[in-house]
């Protein structure tokens, strides 16, 4: 019998502290925005893009820059703006500006592109503002609070006043988010270990089902317990399994490769080249790929040379992609469980991609490149993500300790 849904009134706005601090980096941004999406919007943005041009240039952009959407479907949308396979959309400038926005002003943008990257929802705690690591004005602000994120909460105005139509365990979603993210920001433990932690709670609150009365309550009591004297499901799990945390990252990064533009295939491309083992390792196929472990190794000692050893840039990512994902999901027992171990895989493969990342360049702008890259092949292309973390999922199980394994390495 399913659930009789409760409305949660929602009154406050919820944002990263950092939120109104972003600012586009436009001709200073070294990676478009543009790059491997498919820029799709609606007729109403498509019909006052058509009545703004101005300009014969613009309009001889605009008939071979923009289409209609008629002979495939792109969820609703109506129209899109076309991309070349070198990533970049028709009315990117040579300074790297957008011609429609420089002649017709910002307000003249699909709705995709004044929003990007910032998105805005409802959830039961409030009327969410998040910003996407996909952007590297966004990575720059994560690098720039070596303190972590707060968080910041207004009141809205009064006809922006929302309802949320829930199952009634979800009106306890901010107290377990909250917590989720006082965990993942415990600096008394290695990150590891917090994700680590993170999973044994997320288990314990799966086996109870949350929904009696008091229940969160003595969830929250536990895990402020563990959080104080962590249990040796967290200080003594296993030692990572290096060979399985690096199969899992391949078979991701090889998906990736094989599905994707010119332009994000050629930084894949150079993630492998980083850490073969063999120089024709594309010209032998990738299914004979073997990676050099002692390369491997000496790029992770530079990538945490240049965080200077310390876990607040991950952290800070990984808070900012569990706040964009609304994590935890508290739809079912198995689905909770389950967005614990998409964010450990997700955490794994930033990891392993920004090591292989310094086999080109050691640097806080190719950090960036690649972040972002797998940014937007990963949080912005949900058929994509869903088949990775599912393949993800069937080929090393989704037991806590094998989360220790992705956590660890």
């Amino acid at each position: 019998m399913a659930e009789k849904k409760i409305s949660i009134p929602v009154r406050t706005a919820l944002m990263p502290i950092f939120y109104k601090d972003f600012h586009c980096l436009a001709s200073a941004c070294r990676d478009n925005c543009c790059g491997g999406w498919e820029i799709a919007f609606s007729k109403k943005d498509y019909l006052r893009i058509k009545r703004a041009a101005k300009s014969e240039k613009l309009k001889e952009v605009l008939s071979n820059g923009m289409s209609r959407l008629r002979d495939q479907q792109i969820g609703t949308f109506y129209a899109h703006f076309k991309v070349g396979p070198d990533g970049v959309c028709a009315f990117q400038t040579d300074e790297k500006l957008c011609l429609l926005q420089l002649e017709c002003g910002e307000e003249t943008l699909p709705e995709v592109c004044r929003c990007y990257p910032r998105k805005n929802f409802y959830t039961p705690a409030a009327r969410e503002f998040a910003l996407s690591p996909s952007c590297e004005g966004v990575l720059a602000l994560l690098w720039d609070l070596p303190q972590g994120i707060d968080f910041w909460e207004e009141p809205l105005p009064k006809k922006d006043w929302g309802l949320v139509e829930a199952e009634p365990r979800l009106a306890r979603f901010a107290d377990i988010r909250s917590f989720c993210v006082d965990v993942l920001q415990k600096r008394s433990l290695s990150f590891s270990r917090r994700v680590r932690l993170l999973g044994v709670l997320i288990q314990r609150l799966a086996e109870l089902g949350w929904g009696g009365e008091g229940v969160v309550d003595g969830w929250l009591a536990w895990g402020t317990e563990q959080m104080q004297n962590p249990s040796a499901a967290v200080l003594e799990s296993p030692l990572p399994e290096r060979s399985s945390f690096l199969s899992g990252n391949i078979y991701t990064l090889l998906e990736l490769y094989q599905n994707t533009g010119t332009k994000e295939k050629e930084l894949y491309r150079s993630l492998f080249s980083a850490i073969s083992a063999d120089e024709d390792w594309e010209k032998n196929g990738l299914g004979q790929f073997r990676i050099d472990t002692k390369q491997y190794q000496r790029l992770e000692e530079q990538l945490n040379g240049l965080l200077g050893w310390s876990d607040y840039f991950f952290e800070n990512l990984m808070v900012l992609i569990a706040f964009y994902e609304m994590f935890p999901k508290l739809l079912t027992p198995e689905k909770l469980w389950r967005s614990y171990v998409d964010l450990c895989s997700l955490y794994s493969f930033f990891r392993f991609a920004a090591v292989c990342g310094c086999g080109q360049e050691v640097s806080r702008e190719r950090l960036f490149q690649v972040i972002g890259t797998v940014s937007r092949g990963l949080l912005h292309n949900e058929l994509r993500r869903e088949h990775l973390l599912d393949g993800l999922f069937k080929r090393g199980g989704g037991t806590l300790e094998n989360m220790a394994v992705l956590a660890g390495s």
